[in-house]
């Protein structure tokens, strides 16, 4: 097995760019970066990753309704770690090849974008499938998470898989199922060494710039599953709150992987 890969998924939260009323979020945000050397990112605009890439990483993935307006599932990667040998983007939807809403998603186009990368300190190579399932549409999800499965084995061409995202799917739930049924596991689960943070990934934050009620909704929907061949030295929940500031409604997760090697 490789070196440590350290491998996350950020919701990064299409509102209050780049600043609340009181706060900035972006560098809270870029923190992040510091705990990654790739990360999977949902509802990142132009805006998101324009702050987010420089300084050692870059991003592939277009935009969920074509070309590079509205939100992404960008994946951001440390150039100097992560050569990129295969990119491209497909829709969550009954038509994969073309901007599109599918099955019971009323409301959003839902895309997943994935590279197939080699690392550049050990010659390992994976493919990172990463997505972000509709939040409305129970049918939807279920059926993305067919096709991711479907997918993954296509761009992966027989090596390791990760996918990563806000899969809007609880443990337990019905896609999860079909996910870790498919030949996955839940990184979480899977880690050699005992989870550290939070058990939850996402909190319902309705006002940034107000405290939080202690009753708010809280899941742990955002996850990075691996395939059987990916050993999951450590996974984490980042859940910093600088001086008591949300920088997004979801926190990152992390887990520290290890590849075959070739």
């Amino acid at each position: 097995m490789s070196a440590g890969l350290r491998v996350g998924t950020y919701n990064l939260w299409v509102a209050h760019w780049p600043a609340t009323r009181t706060y900035d979020r972006a560098p809270l945000v870029r923190a992040a970066l510091d705990h990654v050397d790739v990360l999977g990112t949902q509802e990142g605009t132009a805006a998101h990753l324009a702050a987010l890439t420089g300084d050692g990483f870059a991003a592939v993935g277009g935009s969920r309704d074509g070309g590079t307006t509205g939100e992404h599932s960008a994946v951001l990667y440390r150039t100097a770690r992560l050569a990129v040998l295969a990119t491209g983007d497909f829709w969550l939807s009954p038509t994969p090849d073309v901007p599109s809403t599918g099955w019971d998603a009323p409301t959003y186009r839902r895309l997943c974008t994935w590279a197939r990368f080699r690392d550049l300190a050990t010659g390992a190579t994976f493919a990172l499938l990463n997505a972000h399932l509709d939040h409305e549409g129970a049918r939807a999800r279920l059926e993305s998470a067919r096709l991711l499965l479907d997918r993954a084995a296509a761009v992966a061409e027989g090596g390791p898989v990760v996918l990563t995202g806000d899969l809007n799917a609880e443990p337990g739930s019905e896609p999860l199922r079909v996910l870790l049924g498919g030949g996955l596991r839940d990184a979480r689960s899977a880690s050699t060494t005992p989870p550290a943070g939070p058990a939850t990934t996402f909190t319902r934050v309705l006002d940034p710039d107000a405290p939080v009620p202690a009753d708010a909704l809280r899941q742990r929907i955002d996850h990075v599953l691996v395939s059987r061949d990916v050993e999951v030295a450590s996974y984490a929940v980042l859940d910093a709150r600088p001086g008591g500031r949300h920088p997004s409604d979801h926190d990152p997760v992390v887990a520290t992987l290890r590849f075959p090697t070739p």
